[in-house]
């Protein structure tokens, strides 16, 4: 009879735990098998939908103590309350997501000698390569990101191209392992026979920000509609250009065919991606550097069968394989964007076979269980080295 070994621990640092867009985080934390995770936080959101996780949160309580020790662990890096919880918890590993939360774990790993693991996700590289990193709420990371360059033992980036950038920035290249987020499968049944036809759906999914691209997809669905394609934009989400996105929908004459949801859970983004004939990711780089590392809706898409047309940016392109699972663009090139969109909307076989062909790349790369089995290897791997030191 086989003896179970025990679990591993690992404390996982995400100050605010847990905005919306994160969900990702949400769904790592579920598919742990070797490893038992608490997480380490500073304040809690969301409490209502992210559930079934155990936490240690510096504020919880909002007394005024709790206020007075969130504040220090903002300024410092420091809080009694997760030096106790770590040094009680006999945990073997760190992991923070994002680089800004690392600079925080950093404290925690060199008084209680463990080795830190930090997931990277785009914006928290690419300040530190252009003009926002002097901004004053960049400042604590900026000044510290050396300091975590050489003291973690690793750092995993969502995409190929944000290996490159964290290199650039000054980490050193051995420490950067890509470790791609992956999705859960079973939530993602491809329907065709529940997509709308009259007019067919095309959605975008995300915050309404300069690197989501939205407007070159506004411009190619007008584009479309101009070709006598009967269609319906759906846009998920809200944020600070929404009015610019009503200015030139009304300009261009898309008043009726356009709907804005507002920000939705996780299920409503799934039912009406699930819904749609073809998603759109026309992200771009922003003025001040941020973009995409790995797009969770193209994934998302694909895992329902639905082709993904998106832009040669970011981690896009290690998700849609250009001509295979989807079509792949320039940034800022909203009239070969249309000319795709026309193509797949004019083509229900390529619309299928994309489709098909994108749901097996999930389930070949993306599986959840797969890339959380992967991680629990990087985790066995960074606690190894960190006790050859």
């Amino acid at each position: 009879m086989t003896t179970q070994q025990p679990k591993r621990r690992v404390a996982l640092f995400r100050n605010n735990f847990l905005p919306y867009s994160e969900t990702f985080i949400h769904d790592e934390l579920r598919f742990h098998v070797r490893y038992e995770v608490t997480v380490m936080a500073r304040t809690l959101r969301n409490e209502e939908r992210f559930k079934g996780h155990k936490i240690v949160a510096v504020d919880h309580l909002a007394g005024p103590r709790d206020r007075l020790g969130s504040a220090w662990y903002g300024a410092t890096g420091r809080s009694p309350i997760i030096d106790t919880a770590i040094q009680t918890g006999h945990f073997d590993i760190l992991h923070a997501h994002f680089g800004h939360n690392g600079v925080y774990a950093l404290g925690f790993a060199r008084r209680h000698r463990l080795p830190l693991v930090v997931s990277l996700h785009g914006r928290d590289v690419t300040v530190l390569i252009g003009k926002d990193r002097f901004r004053p709420n960049w400042w604590y990371y900026s000044c510290r990101c050396k300091a975590l360059f050489r003291e973690a033992t690793y750092f995993l980036a969502a995409s190929t191209e944000l290996k490159e950038l964290i290199v650039r920035a000054g980490c050193p290249a051995e420490k950067v392992l890509i470790n791609r987020l992956g999705v859960d499968l079973d939530n993602f049944h491809p329907q065709p026979d529940q997509r709308a036809t009259s007019p067919v759906e095309l959605v975008m999914v995300g915050r309404f920000v300069e690197k989501k691209g939205h407007m070159d997809g506004i411009a190619a669905v007008a584009q479309a509609v101009s070709q006598g394609h009967d269609v319906k934009l759906v846009l998920i989400g809200d944020g600070p250009l929404k009015p610019q996105y009503d200015r030139q929908i009304a300009a261009l004459g898309l008043t009726q065919r356009v709907e804005f949801t507002g920000p939705l859970p996780h299920g409503g983004v799934l039912e009406r991606i699930s819904r749609s004939t073809v998603v759109l990711a026309p992200s771009v780089i922003a003025k001040n550097l941020d973009r995409e590392s790995g797009l969770i809706v193209a994934k998302e898409a694909a895992a329902c069968g639905i082709p993904t047309i998106g832009t040669l940016h970011g981690g896009i392109p290690d998700i849609i394989d250009n001509g295979v699972t989807g079509f792949l663009v320039p940034e800022h090139d909203p009239q070969r964007l249309g000319e795709r969109l026309c193509q797949l909307l004019g083509d229900e076989e390529l619309r299928a076979s994309f489709g098909l062909a994108a749901r097996a790349k999930m389930e070949r790369e993306y599986d959840i269980r797969h890339r959380i089995a992967a991680l629990e290897v990087i985790y066995d791997d960074a606690i190894q080295a960190y006790k050859g030191r």
